[in-house]
């Protein structure tokens, strides 16, 4: 599979026939969300942010309650995991991509021995892409999109859906690196 994830939508069906084709899927892509969080912070600074908003959102306030907020989350989350795990400091800086890369290499190694659980693949899955996304917003600029098929970002139009390259990262596809990707979306 290419860069991007190319899905064909179903074609039109008469009287409840299925399609001849059963490998097309029905992509619904929701309206991108304009980023509204300030990424020129350091990672210091929207941790203070994230739990700030946390707090307002417990008490109504709905402004920040969107697709973007709840990957800055999974950012910070990432952070913390693989701190813990590799003993490796990340931040959101650009040269950061290879480090991840790498870091996805270990993960994905790990998952193909068995090493770690499905529930495991799934919450470093989330928190992955979260980390991917605000890399790409800190660096690239670009909007959160999100589909029933997983969440990405869109770049002047395009939408990667990062949340499947990861999850075949993770699945040991090494054609779907991470540095790649975000040299391609650094060109658009």
């Amino acid at each position: 599979m290419g860069l991007f994830d190319k899905f064909q939508k179903k074609e039109e069906q008469k009287d409840n026939v299925p399609p001849a084709d059963s490998t097309k899927l029905d992509l619904k892509i929701n309206d991108v969300e304009a980023c509204k969080i300030d990424y020129a912070k350091s990672v210091e600074e929207l941790i203070a942010f994230y739990d700030e908003q946390k707090i307002k959102i417990a008490q109504g306030d709905k402004e920040y309650l969107n697709g973007e907020f709840m990957q800055l989350g999974f950012a910070l989350d990432f952070i913390d995991f693989v701190q813990h795990v590799f003993h490796v400091t990340l931040d959101f800086e650009e040269g950061v991509v290879p480090a991840f890369e790498s870091i996805l290499d270990a993960l994905s190694q790990a998952f193909q021995q068995k090493k770690l659980s499905e529930e495991m693949f799934n919450d470093v899955l989330k928190k992955a892409t979260g980390f991917f996304s605000v890399v790409v917003w800190k660096n690239i600029g670009g909007g959160f999109i999100s589909s029933n098929l997983g969440y990405g970002v869109n770049i002047k139009g395009t939408n990667a859906f990062v949340y499947n390259r990861i999850g075949r990262r993770l699945q040991g596809d090494t054609a779907s690196d991470m540095i790649s990707l975000y040299e391609t979306l650094r060109k658009l």
